[in-house]
């Protein structure tokens, strides 16, 4: 069963090919790149979003690093030098201003990472971290409560929020990184509870269906765990147009592939409606994601 996925965003794929060498190799020699035209100007697309839209060009233009700014600054101009080279046929010379552009981003965004603005990063990162543990451990409360008041789930919830305040100490003492661990771990443990609490013994089944039939009804329970988690998660969070517009979509689509799941199921189709399923399930947990909130594959 396809249990287990990779995600990745199309920001950290668009920016692979930069961030996997580290920087000071990139300092020392020129990479080389392909010289064919279609090469280059997918490399200018990949800059361009470096230098103008990742997330760490908006820490920067957002930030107070004026060092910061102006190395990007510097970037930016070799951007501009590499796509009017591009634009005039000079592969050679774009490719040139490629490289800079690209090692001056580095070296702005290494300087952000070390300063006021970096740890105010991993400031909001952690308190992001820390509401979405809050939320599914409401979540876990309120679904124990309307399932007859589960007193064993409740305490494993109220020992959460003690291991979740524990981190929250350790982060007000100034160990950002030490903070993070322990909240990691309590939010798996969140996340899990609130799974089994919904899915109950179904969990054990995961790996060893007797058929289909029996995988598709875990699937359909996992699809509907997920229509609950959006509802929970996402039912009190300030959301702009764009972002609410995002999530109709994912929605919409979720209930499309259910709906044609279900009408694969009523023709025996069970393969094909579990298949159907999983990607009605993915397209619910990108507009969980699309909120800000953290949710596993």
């Amino acid at each position: 069963m396809k249990r287990r996925r990779v995600i990745a965003s199309l920001m950290m794929l668009s920016l692979a090919a930069f961030l996997l060498p580290c920087a000071s190799a990139l300092e020392k020699r020129a990479p080389v790149f392909s010289s064919d035209p279609a090469a280059v100007g997918s490399r200018l697309d990949n800059v361009r979003r470096l230098v103008t839209s990742s997330s760490g060009a908006r820490r920067i233009i957002e930030g107070s690093d004026d060092k910061a700014k102006q190395q990007r600054n510097e970037a930016e101009l070799h951007l501009r030098a590499a796509e009017k080279a591009y634009e005039k046929g000079d592969i050679a010379e774009s490719q040139t201003a490629l490289q800079k552009a690209t090692e001056k981003m580095f070296s702005s965004i290494r300087q952000i990472g070390t300063g006021k603005d970096g740890v105010d990063k991993q400031t909001r990162d952690f308190a992001n971290k820390a509401e979405s543990v809050d939320v599914l451990l409401t979540a876990i409360e309120r679904v124990a409560n309307e399932k007859g008041g589960m007193q064993n789930v409740l305490d494993k919830a109220a020992d959460i929020r003690v291991r979740a305040g524990g981190a929250r100490a350790i982060a007000a003492r100034g160990d950002l990184s030490g903070a993070r661990s322990k909240l990691d771990a309590v939010y798996e443990d969140a996340k899990l509870e609130l799974e089994r609490l919904r899915e109950g013994e179904t969990l054990v089944r995961t790996l060893n269906f007797a058929s289909k039939e029996e995988e598709y009804h875990y699937e359909l329970d996992r699809n509907d765990t997920h229509r609950m988690l959006l509802q929970v998660l996402l039912s009190d969070r300030k959301k702009s147009a764009g972002v609410q517009n995002l999530i109709d979509n994912y929605v919409g689509r979720s209930s499309q592939l259910r709906d044609r799941a279900e009408g694969e199921a009523g023709n025996g189709a069970f393969g094909q409606a579990v298949d159907s399923l999983e990607e009605a399930t993915k397209y619910l947990q990108r507009a969980i994601r699309s909120a800000g909130v953290y949710i596993p594959g």
